[in-house]
C-alpha cells in the first residue's frame, strides 16, 4: 500500500508534504532530486529538508502531525532511532534493521493515519546488479563480497540474497562481520588473499573459502568510506568477470573505483544506487510510475565532476 492509497480521487493531486531528515545533510541530492520529479509530473507537492540531530525533536514537530504529510526520506543518522516512532515495518526494514522511507497511509475516514517504515536502499543496490548480472545472478557458487559492517552493509548483504548471491564478509572490526554473517547467513574471512600463507589457521582467507566452498566472487560490495582508501588485492581486480559496487557517490572516484576501472571492470557507483532508491520511495509514496530518467539526470548533475557532464 502507498501514501496515495485511500478513497479521495486525484489524491497525488493535492498538495502534499515530503521531506528528508537526518544530521549535517546540507550535502544531500534528494530535494533536487524528488522536486524535479514532482516538476516533470506537474504535482502540486513540496519535499523538504530537516537537518536535526535528535529524532524527538523532529517528531514533536508541527510537520510529524501536518494533515499533509505522507512520507519521509530517512538518512543518517536517524535510520535505527525512528523506528520506534513507526507503526509498521515491511519486511526488508526489519531484517535490515533500518528505515529510510517513512510511508503515510491515511485511512478512509481521512482522520486516522498509520506510518509505515521501509527500506529502500536494498533497491538501490538490487536493481542495477541485478541488470548486469541478469540470469547469471542465480548461477551456483556466485558470491557477493561485502566490505565493511554499518547499516549499508546490512542493505547489501540483503540485495545479495535477494539476487541469489553467497555472502562472504570483510571487515576490519571481525566480530562485526560476524554479526552480518548471523543475520544473513554467509562466511567472514579476516584477510582477502588468494590463499593461505599457513601462518594463521584461524584467519580464513578470501581464496581457502572460494576454494571450499567452490564460490566465484561475481561481485564486490564496498559500503567503505571513501577515506579509507581501500583497493582489491589484485587476484582478484585480475577477473574481469567482477562488478565493483562502490556505494560512496562523492566523491566521484574513490581509490577503489580508479583501480577498478584502471584493470576493466564493470563499476557501479553510489550515485546509481542514490536515485534507485529514489525512484523506489517515490513509488511508494505516490503509488504511480516516477520519472526514472528526470531523477537519474538531477543526481548526476549533482555527483558527475565538472569536466565529465
Amino acid at each position: 500500500l502507498s501514501a496515495a492509497a485511500d478513497d479521495s480521487e486525484g489524491a497525488s493531486t493535492v498538495p502534499q508534504k515530503f521531506a528528508i531528515i537526518g544530521h549535517n545533510i546540507a550535502y544531500s541530492v534528494s530535494p533536487a532530486m524528488h522536486k524535479a520529479a514532482y516538476a516533470e509530473l506537474g504535482l502540486p507537492h513540496t519535499y523538504g529538508l530537516i537537518d536535526e540531530e535528535s529524532v524527538a525533536t523532529i517528531v514533536a514537530s508541527d510537520f510529524w502531525v501536518d494533515p499533509a504529510f505522507r512520507g519521509m526520506s530517512v538518512t543518517i543518522p536517524h535510520k535505527q532511532v525512528i523506528m520506534p516512532h513507526l507503526d509498521e515495518l515491511s519486511d526488508a526494514a526489519e531484517r535490515i534493521g533500518a528505515v529510510n522511507t517513512v510511508i503515510v497511509d491515511k485511512d478512509t475516514s481521512g482522520d486516522g493515519r498509520t506510518l509505515k517504515g521501509d527500506n529502500t536502499d536494498w533497491i538501490g543496490i538490487y536493481n542495477p546488479l541485478k541488470a548486469r548480472l541478469g540470469d547469471a545472478s542465480n548461477k551456483k557458487g556466485g558470491a557477493a563480497l561485502i566490505l565493511g559492517a554499518g547499516g549499508t552493509a546490512r542493505a547489501a548483504a540483503y540485495a545479495a540474497t535477494q539476487l541469489g548471491l553467497e555472502r562472504v564478509y570483510y571487515n576490519r572490526t571481525p566480530s562485526k562481520a560476524q554479526e552480518l554473517a548471523d543475520a544473513f547467513g554467509g562466511t567472514v574471512v579476516g584477510d582477502l588473499s588468494g590463499s593461505s600463507d599457513g601462518d594463521n589457521e584461524e584467519t580464513k582467507t578470501l581464496g581457502d573459502v572460494c576454494k571450499e566452498k567452490e564460490l566465484k566472487v561475481r561481485v564486490v560490495l564496498s559500503t567503505l568510506p571513501a577515506a579509507a582508501g581501500f583497493e582489491l588485492p589484485e587476484w582478484l581486480a585480475a577477473d574481469k568477470s567482477t562488478i565493483v559496487f562502490d556505494v560512496n557517490y562523492k566523491p566521484y572516484w574513490t581509490p577503489l573505483l580508479r583501480q577498478a576501472e584502471a584493470a576493466g571492470l564493470d563499476v557501479v557507483r553510489g550515485s546509481e544506487m542514490l536515485w534507485e532508491q529514489g525512484v523506489g520511495q517515490f513509488e511508494l509514496w505516490l503509488d504511480e510510475d516516477a520519472p526514472y530518467d528526470v531523477m537519474k539526470k538531477v543526481v548526476l548533475e549533482n555527483c558527475l565532476p565538472k569536466e565529465e557532464e
